[in-house]
């Protein structure tokens, strides 16, 4: 990991936190040198944010389980204990999710979050399991759970 990286991350995270001690998801980073300093502006620095919130995901998703045997309620489960654990940084998200700098990375992680939850094969295209995705992590329907355990 280059400096470069280094420093794009910790000022990625002086926003998050400034956003954190403020309350405010829409652009905690008025007034704060990172943007200017180590992005391109704000599409950049969302962008980056996204990374970071997949770095978090994919780390809970991996952590000692096998990938493939996730349900849908598994995964939903945990998408939303994700969210709860970095609030701040899934506010923003949230807060931006109608930015066009973030529609292609969040659509992957639908995708993604689909096909690990079992509900798009891995052939089926991007759009079709982006939307499966979508339709896990927002809609708030009974997911069947199994009573075996």
């Amino acid at each position: 990991m280059g400096t470069t990286t280094l420093h794009r991350r910790d000022a990625m995270r002086a926003v998050i936190e400034a956003s954190r001690s403020t309350g405010d998801r829409v652009a905690p980073w008025v007034g704060l040198d990172a943007l200017t300093e180590h992005f391109d502006g704000e599409d950049d620095l969302l962008v980056e944010m996204h990374r970071e919130w997949l770095r978090v995901l994919v780390g809970r998703l991996h952590r000692g389980e096998i990938v493939a045997q996730r349900t849908p309620a598994n995964v939903r489960d945990l998408y939303d204990e994700m969210g709860a654990a970095h609030p701040t940084l899934r506010g923003i998200l949230d807060a931006h999710e109608l930015n066009p700098a973030l529609w292609e990375p969040t659509a992957r992680e639908h995708a993604m979050l689909a096909r690990i939850a079992g509900l798009a094969p891995e052939d089926a295209s991007t759009e079709h399991a982006a939307a499966l995705g979508r339709s896990l992590v927002k809609q708030r329907i009974p997911v069947q759970r199994s009573t075996l355990r």
